[in-house]
C-alpha cells in the first residue's frame, strides 16, 4: 500500500518528535523541588524551581481531561514545543494543562509557552 505523507499540515508534524527521556523529570525530581514558583497561563498552569539541570514534567489530570487520547495529545505536544526551548538557567518545569488545552492549536500552545519562560 502507497502512503501519501503529504497531507500532513505543519501543525500536526508535532507526533513526530517527543522529548528525550533524559531532559523528562523522574518521580524522585517532583520530591527534590523546593523554592517553587507557580505561573498561570490561559492553557496551563507552570510550577517551576532552580535546580542543577533543567528538566520537564506535563501531568495532566484524569479530573481535567477525560480520555487518555486527550492526555496523550497534549502531553506530546507541550514536549514536542520544549524540545526547542533554550533557558537561561536551569530548573525543573512541570505543566499543568487546564481543559481548554486540548481544543488549544499547536500555536497557541507555542505561543504560551514562549511567553511564559519570556519571564524567566
Amino acid at each position: 500500500m502507497y502512503l501519501n505523507y503529504n497531507y500532513l499540515l505543519p501543525s500536526t508534524l508535532y507526533f513526530l518528535t517527543m522529548l528525550p527521556k533524559s531532559k523528562r523529570l523522574t518521580r524522585d525530581d517532583f520530591s527534590k523541588m523546593q523554592k517553587k514558583t507557580t505561573l498561570r497561563a490561559n492553557y496551563f498552569d507552570v510550577v517551576i524551581s532552580p535546580s542543577n539541570e533543567t528538566r520537564f514534567a506535563c501531568v495532566v489530570a484524569k479530573k481535567r481531561i477525560k480520555l487518555a487520547v486527550d492526555r496523550n495529545t497534549i502531553k506530546r505536544k507541550i514536549y514536542s514545543i520544549l524540545q526547542d526551548l533554550n533557558l537561561k538557567s536551569p530548573h525543573l518545569v512541570i505543566f499543568y494543562p487546564k481543559q481548554n488545552a486540548h481544543n488549544a492549536s499547536y500555536k497557541a500552545l507555542y505561543e504560551e509557552i514562549h511567553k511564559v519562560f519570556a519571564t524567566l
